[in-house]
């Protein structure tokens, strides 16, 4: 059994869990045009930015950050016995991929408004006329290299066990739980620090995606909405202390499950086989508990979101069986490979606290999204198992289950 000791945030809404969930559940918004620098004529000049700039690798800085808070929490030692493993994406590398799908022609999240290569044109021109700064300070391996995190937080905590870094795009932290709670199950080690991190606001960021389709041109993040077009990015680090010792514990990581499309490199197979299995298989291994609140993956595109949906109802019937749907995404943008360990602390905070957390913004739910939202506002309801969704680029799903003890 793999107890939640500690949990950790630091977003554009707080810097720590309960000052970001406060503002989660009153229906506060952290999107708001970007000032770090001039983001004028990019595909969207909004996102969900954290005010302060840590110095070195922003990754490393803001995961630790969110560590700090989760490991005080939690109260446990660290040594040999004590694992790493991180979700996150090497700023470069993640541009770079965007890049050359976008050149290879991508896949929109909306219908186009004007031809593929006149848009790659001109976001081109406003990436590099206005930012050519960017380029060089993307070229420092230091602001690059996944692995920094994983040692950083290693020496934080010191901890000598098993470490892992995963990047399998916006499923990479979810997917790190699933490997620390691996290791638990198999003994390698006693305790395990989770850590899903994005940094990825900046002027490259937003041309590659831009390229791709994926970003919201009216700079709305409304997940399941009729009018959704597109995502809004954000930065934040998420953490997660899990041990198999109980301590004063009340909500465990059940189970999870992943899987993989293996259709298009960038949209979501629209039966939504990978997904539902994914879902399907983290309920089983977590014992089939009835679930209570989705913390959904939402990233506000519109096959995106009708695929999660889909797979949703597929899995859990058509009125999910009573869960509610939360998409935070709405407030705090995308992390990108953060996101998956933010779903699964607002699926414990739904569990520990009785806090269903909504999604924000919403004009009107679409015929393809049909299911029964938390819209706006937290709602309060007891819950005793949460499900928490992630979905990425490649085809790659993963999510967890979080119950209450018994």
């Amino acid at each position: 059994m793999a107890w939640i000791r500690g949990v950790g945030v630091v977003s554009a809404l707080g810097r720590d869990w309960p000052t970001t969930a406060r503002a989660l559940a009153q229906g506060r918004s952290g999107i708001a045009p970007i000032t770090r620098f001039d983001a004028t004529g990019m595909p969207c000049e909004v996102a969900s930015v954290i005010d302060e700039s840590p110095v070195g690798d922003r990754r490393v800085q803001l995961a630790k950050l969110a560590v700090a808070e989760a490991w005080q929490t939690a109260q446990v030692a660290g040594g040999a016995r004590a694992g790493v493993f991180v979700g996150a994406e090497s700023g470069l590398a993640c541009w770079a991929a965007a890049w050359d799908l976008s050149r290879a022609g991508g896949a929109s999240s909306r219908p186009e408004k004007e031809p593929a290569g006149e848009r790659r044109a001109r976001i081109d021109r406003a990436a590099f006329a206005s930012h050519p700064e960017a380029a060089i300070a993307w070229a420092d391996p230091r602001r690059t290299s996944t692995p920094a995190v994983a040692w950083a937080i290693a020496q934080q905590v010191g901890a000598g066990g098993p470490c892992r870094t995963v990047a399998l795009a916006c499923a990479s932290g979810a997917a790190a739980i699933l490997e620390a709670v691996r290791a638990l199950r198999a003994g390698t080690c006693d305790t395990a620090v989770c850590v899903g991190v994005g940094a990825d606001v900046d002027a490259l960021m937003l041309a590659a995606f831009g390229r791709l389709g994926a970003l919201s041109a009216r700079g709305r993040s409304v997940p399941f909405d009729l009018d959704r077009d597109g995502f809004v990015l954000g930065e934040g680090a998420a953490a997660l202390v899990l041990s198999i010792d109980r301590g004063d514990a009340t909500v465990c990581l059940a189970g999870g499950a992943r899987s993989l499309d293996g259709g298009s490199l960038t949209a979501p197979d629209p039966d939504s086989d990978g997904a539902r299995r994914a879902i399907a298989g983290a309920i089983d291994d977590a014992g089939g508990p009835a679930i209570g609140y989705v913390a959904a993956h939402g990233t506000s595109t519109p096959a995106g979101d009708a695929a999660e949906a889909l797979a949703l109802r597929t899995v859990l019937g058509g009125d999910l069986g009573g869960a509610r749907v939360g998409a935070v995404k709405s407030a705090l943008g995308h992390w990108i490979a953060g996101a998956g360990t933010l779903g699964a602390v607002c699926a414990w905070h739904a569990v520990a606290h009785g806090e269903l957390l909504p999604t924000i913004g919403v004009d009107r739910i679409a015929d393809d999204c049909a299911m029964p939202h938390v819209l706006n506002v937290a709602e309060r309801a007891r819950v005793d198992a949460a499900l928490a969704c992630s979905f990425g680029f490649g085809g790659a799903n993963a999510c967890v289950v979080v119950t209450r003890a018994a």
